[in-house]
Parts: C-alpha cells; structure tokens; sequence
C-alpha cells in the first residue's frame, strides 16, 4: 500500500496582532483559488502570525592588513566583547574568554564577572542557575549596551570623516604634483606613484567603512538583534573566599550557535590592531635593556591566548623583563569596554579591598592589582 505524503504548504507569515481570523481565512481561501486555476491541487495555504528578524553573527577578527580592522573588532569574537545584561544596558562591561565543557558537546560558553551581568545595585547576590525545561525566563546578554553601541557607530562615522579628509588633502597633493609645482622630475614622479597608491588605499577604506556601517545599523541597532547568548550559571559574589582570602565574582554564559559559528570564531585571541606594532612594543618594553623576544607583535595582528600565571609566578616575576625602575615585573593587557586594548604592570603585592552592597556591611577581601605603565 502506497504512503501519501502530506500535501505542500504555502505558509504566509503576517506580523501579530496585524489581521483578524475572518480576513486571514479569506486571504487563503483567495491565494488557494489562485493556485487551483493554475492546476495545482495539491497545495495548502496557511497565515500564521510571525516576526521576521535579521540573524547577524559577530564577525571573524580581521587581520591587521583590513582597512576596517580596528572598527570591526567591537563586533567580532576576539577577547574583550562589550556585554549587558539586557534589562539593565545601562550597566556595560566585558566579557572574558571563551571555553567548551565536555559534558555539553557542541556548546561553547563564556566567562565574565558576575557584576557586569547582576549588577549589585540591580539584583540581589543570590546564586542564579538557568535550567532547561523549567519554565523560567533566561537573562539574555546582549552585544554592546546603549552607550557603548552608539559610541562604537560614531568612532566609524569618525573614521569614515577622517578618510574623506585624507582623500581630499591626497587629491590636492595629486594636482600639485601634477602641476609641475615639484621642480625635480624624479621626486614629482615618486609623489604621484606614492599618492596615487595611498589614493586608491583610502578610497577602498572608505568603501568598505561605509558598507560596514550599513550592515551594522541594519543588523545590530535592535537590541534584540544584539543578544549573543545567556546567563546559565552565577554564584553570589563571595569576598574571603577560601586560603588565599580572594574574590569569587564570576558568571557563565551559553552562547547563542548562531551568533559565533565555526566560520567566524578562530579561539581565544585579542586583536592587536587598535594600537598597531610600534605603540604596543613600546608600551611592553619599558625598561631599555628588555628583551623583545618575551612578546613579538604577531603578523596577523591577533595574539593568542594560552596558559595560566601561577600565583607563585606573580609575586615573583621572572627577572627577565622589567619595569621602568629595574624591578622584575609582568606586563598584562587588557581589552575593555570602555579602556580599549591598554597595557599595566602586575602588582605583586595583592590588594585589600573592603566592597559594599546595598544596606549590607562591607566585607574585605584580596585582590589582584594592576598598575598603570610608565
């Protein structure tokens, strides 16, 4: 006996609340005779109420060549990524790094501070756990706050303003040359070649600047586009925590498959390109007689992260590398929301910190301090 598959669908999406039952019906009875005077029987027509949404994944790091490097990284998935929580986007922060767990195959997660996500102002320093199937609502985080993303869509306006100035001033430094304002044949000719090359350069720059910047306010300016993910597990923030007297401020959040894919997500690496080769080494290598084989720029412009700092190692540096004074020392980076890409020293000494929470005592705990370079 023969198995009928079930008839085609012509399924219509109308946003909700937009149509009522009785025109809805007549609406399909309408596009279902259109298809039957064209001979095709064997197709339903159904309305269902929906909501089309753009589904834009973060960007892969750009390598340090791209003329839209150093925009584009505030939307990609190198370390560093300014979250929110999306009730509360007037709190920002930045997010840690990335990590799999064994036991959930085909998950990716990623580690923050708690009080960036539960701001303790906010929401009570309770354990918060999300789990499947229990009905409650998830605490979505979402890609740039309020602030951050409209200062992010300004420093590309500010970049594309300053290419077009730079066009310009290359344009009248073309026609000078041209000119034969240059008097020496073979400088006016380098000129030309150096110009005409930084023209097209520029111009291209432009292009691509403007273009990421329609995609961005396309895709990303409804905060509902921007949730990347959600929190899964968060303890209270907990201050002399165990032998060492430390800090416990830490949460977890699943990351949403479609926001970092395998097409886009290369590991746990911080771009570089915002401060380029030269700043950067100078900032590491404070101390002359430093050598600069401990950190080298790398040539895409994109440094991995690997390892783990003991505790033993930071309050005894290896002597190798060294502060402006001549005193051991290890230089850290960090990628902030609202720092950018900066450099510090590693205290050695840990730091004791007294915290306040509403209508709570203080409690002191240690902490890791960093300082700022010289």
């Amino acid at each position: 006996m023969a198995i009928l598959s079930p008839p085609a669908v012509v399924l219509i999406g109308v946003n909700p609340g937009s149509l009522s039952s009785e025109v809805g019906i007549e609406v399909a009875v309408h596009c279902r005779s259109i298809l039957v005077d064209h001979g095709i029987l064997d197709v339903h027509v159904e309305l269902r109420e929906s909501k089309a949404h753009f589904d834009a994944a973060l960007y892969a790091p750009k390598l340090i060549s791209s003329p839209i490097a150093r925009v584009v990284e505030p939307f990609s998935t190198s370390l560093g990524i300014p979250i929110c929580n999306a009730n509360t986007p007037q709190y920002e922060g930045t997010a840690g790094f990335f990590f799999t767990d064994n036991a959930k195959p085909g998950k990716l997660f990623m580690l923050t501070a708690r009080h960036v996500l539960f701001h303790p102002h906010e929401v009570a320093n309770e354990k918060y756990e999300y789990k499947e199937n229990s009905g409650a609502s998830k605490v979505k985080v979402i890609l740039l706050g309020q602030a951050a993303f409209r200062a992010r869509v300004e420093n590309i306006e500010k970049e594309i303003d300053y290419l077009t100035m730079m066009s310009e001033d290359l344009t009248a430094r073309l026609e000078s040359a041209l000119a034969g304002k240059i008097r020496d044949e073979n400088e006016a000719k380098e000129e030309r070649e150096v110009v005409e090359r930084k023209m097209k350069e520029t111009e291209e720059a432009i292009e691509a600047s403007n273009s990421f910047l329609a995609d961005i306010l396309r895709d990303w300016q409804d905060e509902e586009n921007r949730v990347i993910g959600h929190v899964v597990l968060s303890p209270p923030i907990s201050f002399n925590v165990g032998n060492d007297g430390a800090t416990e401020d830490w949460a977890v959040v699943e990351v949403d498959a479609t926001k970092v894919t395998a097409s886009n997500f290369i590991g746990n690496v911080m771009d570089l390109s915002s401060v380029g080769d030269r700043t950067l080494m100078k900032w590491m290598h404070a101390y002359p007689t430093n050598s600069h084989s401990f950190l080298r720029f790398p040539l895409n412009g994109l440094l991995p992260l690997h390892g783990i700092v003991s505790d033993q190692e930071m309050c005894r540096p290896p002597s190798a590398i060294k502060d402006q004074n001549g005193n051991p020392v290890i230089m850290v980076l960090k990628n902030g929301n609202a720092s950018g890409l900066t450099v510090g020293r590693l205290n050695t000494i840990r730091s004791f910190v007294r915290r306040y929470f509403k209508n709570e005592l203080g409690e002191v705990s240690k902490e890791v301090a960093v300082l700022p370079r010289p």
